[in-house]
């Protein structure tokens, strides 16, 4: 058995007739995956837990151990009693963790043994439910993997779900980043395994790499049948031993549509002799350079034309080059970087200086993530327009889009608080069946109607007024933007009316869990970058509840309607009250990049109209920014394909 695959390189995604019978036959498993038969299979499930319960701690481990080993000797063939099974783990969730799953949860938990995406509202207690059915995967002996957003998130629930996994008769372990591999390699052995998508495609990169160095997969796989012997030579130098099979994702759109823009590149820094020199070159270059004059900037499409002014100037200051970098292409691409981090590539935005190195955050999460570097020299400008140390450009060592990766694993499921309008791509791409879960109990969430504003700083005062008209009645506020610049521009107006907020963004992800804790309480204002896999419930105090709830404000319309519906998620949870507030502008980001300049016209010169026409403008272009999300996903699940074919790395044989 190969360890690195559990599956052969994925199949090309079809096309043309094979891709509408494809969404076709997707358009089926979602009706089928969201009827009444789930609901009923967790009623019955409930039902027998209800009997199991009066069990004694004796009897209930006896019939676990019982139930275990079935799932270990013929996993296929246990199926026919994986209500039982999921009864008895149902019990003893109640017994040692306290908690005693709710019919909903039982019905994701169903939902994920079956490899489907459950769609459960935030506060619904996915962390149990993602529990549970982690146990009966982990039953079968097969490597089960628990895909988290975060390291936090990853090491929490291994640690809080430690001794429920324990009385089930399985290890749990976390595989978290900031220790080195050699460190992390152990962990992965565990029954089952909490660790970022990141941490295990990079580890299973680490295991190509090595099994190219030592004679291809083959060889390493009878290597590892050999280190289970008791006279094994030693250890395996492989990460992940024990293979891919299960993974149950959480966040799973944060995680396999979110993060899946571009791939995960394994890399290591080299030397190249004149860059430096020339990326401070074409950065004081660029600082003498007009938009407009000497170059133009297309903000929708993100391009730049380089004019005859730019091209005299490159010529004219060449011989400060070292002769490699003197060629014409060589220089223009210097240029057209030092120009793309004036303009698009921003601080507070897509990077901060933390220790005075650039750090990169993450589009989604608001997080910083000091792993990843820009390729092709876009890093070393960063730090050459702020004044940083310059670094060495990075060497690709091998890469993988994750899109490729989990479509390797025999059985992929998920959660998430947002899947239904990724719902035709995570079957297309994945072949996962999004299933909606219904609440525990009926949200009493208040939807306001948008707000909608002429221009920015009308709509930044309107948020502060917004902000404190709630505040003064005592209730919680948590407000959603889009940046560390927004957050930082917001508290500022805050404090000049003589009101504190707290900030959550990449620049105090530390304290991010307490944040998010305090969130709830009478009073409170938070001003967060994303919410999307945060993981920390909002929990209210009595007084903020009797108030009226947490108020959610979306102070900043996002470029998926996904993430701003799990903003507006964070209020109401398990028949909580709440509400949410929407306030737009025309000169929001979202519409300056993608609106239709028709409309941006009639709105100026018919602003009666904007009530009722700028809210559609949001979602049109919503629409249009997750399609050309979704082609350029697309396009690197392609590149990946092609990758697989075209150049074998190391271990394929066809």
């Amino acid at each position: 058995m190969n360890p690195l695959h559990s599956l052969p390189a994925p199949e090309p995604l079809p096309e043309g007739l094979d891709a509408w019978l494809d969404r076709l036959q997707g358009h089926w498993q979602r009706r089928r995956a969201g009827g009444k038969t789930l609901r009923q299979e967790a009623e019955a499930c409930s039902a027998r837990l209800a009997r199991l319960e009066t069990l004694d701690d004796a009897g209930l481990r006896e019939m676990l151990a019982h139930r275990a080993g079935l799932f270990r000797v013929d996993p296929d063939e246990a199926q026919g009693l994986r209500l039982e099974a999921l009864a008895l783990v149902g019990v003893m969730a109640t017994r040692i963790l306290g908690k005693r799953p709710y019919t909903v949860q039982l019905m994701g938990a169903l939902a994920l043994h079956r490899g489907w995406l459950a769609e459960m509202a935030t506060g619904e207690g996915k962390t149990l439910t993602v529990a549970l059915a982690a146990v009966l995967a982990g039953w079968s002996g097969r490597a089960t993997h628990v895909v988290t957003a975060n390291d936090y998130l990853a090491a929490r629930d291994a640690e809080q779900m430690s001794p429920f996994y324990q009385a089930c008769g399985l290890s749990v372990a976390a595989a978290i980043s900031d220790v080195t591999p050699e460190e992390r390699q152990p962990h992965y052995d565990a029954d089952v395994v909490y660790v970022t998508a990141k941490t295990l495609l990079g580890d299973f990169l680490r295991d190509r790499l090595v099994t190219r160095a030592g004679g291809g997969a083959e060889r390493m796989a009878f290597e590892q049948w050999l280190t289970r012997r008791e006279t094994a030579p030693g250890p395996s130098p492989l990460m992940l031993q024990r293979g891919l099979h299960t993974a149950i994702v959480d966040e799973a759109d944060s995680v396999l549509i979110d993060e899946a823009v571009t791939p995960l590149i394994l890399s290591a820094p080299r030397e190249t002799p004149g860059m430096k020199q020339a990326v401070l070159w074409a950065s004081a270059l660029a600082d003498g350079l007009q938009n407009g004059t000497d170059y133009l900037v297309d903000t929708r499409t993100r391009l730049l034309l380089l004019y005859d002014g730019a091209h005299q100037r490159m010529a004219s200051l060449s011989d400060e080059l070292s002769p490699e970098w003197r060629t014409p292409a060589r220089r223009e691409e210097l240029l057209r970087h030092a120009l793309m981090v004036r303009h698009f590539i921003l601080p507070g935005h897509q990077y901060l200086v933390h220790e005075d190195k650039i750090v990169l955050l993450d589009e989604f999460t608001g997080r910083m993530t000091p792993e990843r570097s820009l390729t092709a020299g876009l890093h070393q400008a960063i730090e050459a327009r702020e004044g940083v140390p310059l670094t060495d450009p990075n060497e690709s060592l091998g890469q993988m889009s994750f899109q490729s990766f989990f479509r390797r694993f025999r059985r992929l499921a998920g959660t998430t608080g947002t899947a239904r309008e990724a719902a035709a791509e995570l079957w297309r791409i994945y072949h996962l069946s999004v299933v909606r879960i219904p609440t525990h109990k009926p949200r009493q969430t208040l939807e306001m109607r948008p707000l909608v504003y002429p221009d920015l700083n009308g709509k930044w005062e309107a948020v502060v007024e917004e902000i404190l008209r709630v505040h003064d009645l005592g209730r919680p506020v948590l407000v959603g933007v889009r940046s560390v610049h927004s957050s930082r521009h917001l508290a500022s107006l805050l404090h000049a009316r003589g009101v504190g907020a707290e900030l959550l963004n990449a620049e105090r992800h530390a304290e991010e869990a307490g944040i998010i804790a305090r969130a709830g309480e009478t009073g409170r204002i938070t001003i967060a970058t994303n919410m999307a896999g945060r993981g920390t419930d909002i929990l209210l105090d009595e007084t903020s509840r009797r108030l009226g709830g947490l108020h959610v404000i979306i102070a900043e319309s996002n470029e998926s309607g996904r993430i701003d519906r799990q903003l507006a998620g964070r209020c109401g949870r398990q028949g909580d009250p709440g509400s949410v507030a929407t306030l737009l502008c025309q000169e929001d980001a979202l519409l300056s990049r993608y609106g239709s300049p028709f409309w941006r016209q009639v709105l100026h010169t018919a602003s009666f109209l904007k009530h009722r026409v700028l809210p559609r403008q949001i979602r049109a272009a919503q629409k249009q920014a997750e399609a050309e999300a979704f082609a350029r996903r697309k396009s690197v699940l392609q590149a990946d394909n092609w990758l697989e074919t075209a150049l074998p790395f190391g271990d394929h044989h066809d």
